[in-house]
């Protein structure tokens, strides 16, 4: 796997217009961060962001997006690039997004579920605009926003989805999310070795060296991280995480 640069995207999950972290993927264990998320996203990026996150986690669990109006909002407010998830499971609902300012979208469980639909994404919106996520609890990929449990393993999930031209992975290990318990390194070594695609992990990354491990990765594929609860509750400051990055060997 030839070397990626690695970037670090902070995260802004979005729950009923407010800014939000849940705890393992639960949406009985919120904490709410913010009420302005177009704030949070303009800060971020003040600070050095070259990517953002979204998370419409209303969207993820009715399976259609429901924050287009705050995303729309974020994208006009920021210059870089925003990359966007939750409740995409049909083209019309990919288009909105796009129309919204996104310039990536990250499919969730209708790729996962019925691997077509991504190969379909890619050709309506071309391979660069077009990410999955690999969501993974206890070692099988979970749907529906975390909700429900497949019987498949990420591994298989990512090929097959290669397959269909999907070229990018977002991988979270969602015991690890919203826990500041470090991420699983083996895990992610594991699948960076078996996966020839670049992947960005989330879950569980909670300071700097923990950004810097995870840096040293890239020569195996791992394009970048995810950071949200530590960046909110102050156990990692981005900058510090953008330096720990540019200065990994």
């Amino acid at each position: 796997m030839t070397e990626q640069p690695f970037t670090v995207i902070p995260a802004v999950d979005l729950l009923g217009g407010r800014v939000v972290r849940l705890r393992q993927g639960r949406y009985d264990a919120v904490t709410v961060y913010s009420t302005d998320p177009v704030s949070v996203a303009v800060s971020f990026e003040r600070k050095g962001a070259q990517w953002l996150h979204i998370v419409d986690l209303d969207g993820a669990r009715t399976g259609r997006p429901t924050q287009i109006g705050v995303i729309s909002q974020i994208c006009s407010s920021v210059n870089c690039p925003v990359q966007v998830g939750g409740g995409l499971r049909d083209l019309s609902s990919i288009q909105a997004v796009f129309q919204a300012g996104a310039s990536r979208v990250v499919l969730g469980t209708r790729a996962v579920t019925d691997p077509v639909f991504a190969s379909e994404a890619v050709r309506s919106f071309g391979p660069d605009r077009i990410a999955a996520a690999i969501d993974v609890r206890d070692g099988k990929v979970a749907v529906k926003g975390w909700t429900a449990q497949s019987a498949l393993s990420p591994v298989d999930v990512c090929l097959k989805l290669m397959g269909q031209g999907i070229g990018l992975f977002v991988y979270t290990d969602i015991k690890r999310d919203g826990t500041l318990s470090s991420p699983n390194l083996e895990a992610i070594e594991e699948l960076c070795r078996a996966v020839p695609a670049p992947i960005i992990v989330s879950g569980g990354i909670t300071n700097v060296d923990d950004v810097r491990r995870l840096a040293q990765m890239r020569r195996l594929g791992l394009a970048g991280c995810l950071i949200g609860k530590a960046l909110y509750v102050g156990s990692l400051d981005l900058e510090e995480a953008l330096a720990a990055a540019r200065s990994a060997p």
